[in-house]
């Protein structure tokens, strides 16, 4: 199947938003009837699930979870639900043609294949955990120190710096 990458990130991580993608595609085809209304999400944070609203959203929640074999994070649902909004509203090969002209590189998925695709790349990522890779100090690398975020779930008060943070990151791009 033509596809795009969806992540940035490769690996297993890539695969899982594919093996849910194809998941979600196939489901779409046999639910014509379905519109994304039951699905919300907050405008310029990602990664924040919003249970959905409707039935069959649910049930199409259900389904993506399965193919994550029930370990997906909320970027790569957020992100695949927005790619198959997409794909549902203008097709497939609008998608991936639209894709093409901002830039992102169409990439073919073996759909039979990507249950071995995944669970490859998931040993290879336990492997280099097992190796001492530390992937929140590589992406703290990357990020502007006073843009993170910290949060002690067990501390009111940080909870509620945090929501003040977001609140204001949120009205500087407006």
């Amino acid at each position: 199947m033509k596809t795009i990458d969806i992540s940035g990130f490769g690996g297993g991580y890539e695969a899982t938003c594919q093996a849910m993608l194809i998941a979600g595609m196939k489901w779409l085809r046999e639910h014509p009837e379905f519109t994304f209304e039951g699905y919300k999400a907050y405008r310029n944070i990602t990664g924040i699930v919003v249970p959905p609203e409707t039935r069959l959203a649910k049930e199409l929640d259900d389904v993506l979870l399965k193919a994550a074999r029930d370990d997906m994070t909320g970027a790569q649902h957020q992100a695949v639900i927005s790619h198959l909004a997409y794909i549902q509203a203008h097709g497939h090969e609008q998608w991936l043609e639209d894709a093409k002209k901002n830039g992102r590189e169409i990439i073919e998925v073996d759909e039979a294949d990507i249950e071995r695709q995944v669970t490859a790349a998931r040993l290879e990522w336990q492997q280099k955990l097992a190796n001492g890779y530390n992937p929140m100090a590589e992406m703290l690398k990357n990020i502007p120190k006073d843009q993170i975020i910290h949060i002690n779930p067990n501390d009111p008060k940080s909870m509620e710096s945090a929501a003040e943070k977001v609140a204001q990151i949120i009205q500087s791009e407006k």
